[in-house]
C-alpha cells in the first residue's frame, strides 16, 4: 500500500513538473472574435464596419505599449488595400503578473466616431476582401508573434 502511495505522489509531482506556464515574457495573441457589418453616419452614408477581439496573456502584465494593424488585399489585385498600417497607443490600465486582456479594435469605411478610419481605394465592382495581421508590443519592448485573420469580404 505504502508503495502506492509513493508511486502517485512520484506521478503527481512529475506531472507538476512539467506543467509549462501559458504566460510567456512574450505576449501571446488570440484571435476571439471577428464582427462584420453595416453602419450608416447623420448625413446617410452608409459604410461597412469591422470588429476584432483579441485576447492577449503576457507573464509581466506591461502588455501598455502599442498595437500594430496592417489591411492586406486578399487577392492581391487590388494593392490600394494595402495602405492600412495603424499604430495605435495601448491605454494604461491596472496590470500585474500573469495577466490576461481583452482588447476590442473597431474600424468603419467611413468616418464615424468611435472607429478607425478603414481607408484604401476600392475595387469596383468586386467588395472589398482583406486580411488582417495583428502585433502587440509591451512596454520591455518585447513583440507578439503575429496574428493573421483569414479573408473578410465587407458588404459595402
Amino acid at each position: 500500500m505504502k508503495a502506492k502511495l509513493l508511486f502517485l505522489f512520484l506521478f503527481t509531482t512529475a506531472l507538476a513538473a512539467c506543467k509549462k506556464d501559458k504566460y510567456q515574457t512574450k505576449p501571446s495573441l488570440e484571435l476571439k472574435e471577428v464582427k462584420v457589418g453595416g453602419i450608416q453616419d447623420a448625413a446617410g452614408t452608409v459604410g461597412s464596419t469591422i470588429e476584432f477581439e483579441i485576447t492577449v496573456t503576457d507573464k509581466e502584465g506591461d502588455v501598455e505599449d502599442s498595437i500594430f494593424i496592417d489591411k492586406v488585399d486578399a487577392t492581391g489585385k487590388c494593392a490600394g488595400n494595402n495602405l492600412l498600417r495603424d499604430i495605435y497607443k495601448i491605454p494604461d490600465y491596472p496590470n500585474n503578473a500573469n495577466q490576461k486582456v481583452t482588447f476590442k479594435v473597431r474600424y468603419a469605411t467611413i468616418n464615424v466616431l468611435g472607429y478607425g478610419f478603414l481607408g484604401g481605394a476600392s475595387c469596383p465592382p468586386r467588395k472589398d476582401t482583406s486580411f488582417f495581421r495583428i502585433v502587440v508590443s509591451d512596454k520591455a519592448g518585447n513583440k507578439s508573434d503575429t496574428l493573421t485573420t483569414g479573408a473578410v469580404a465587407l458588404p459595402f
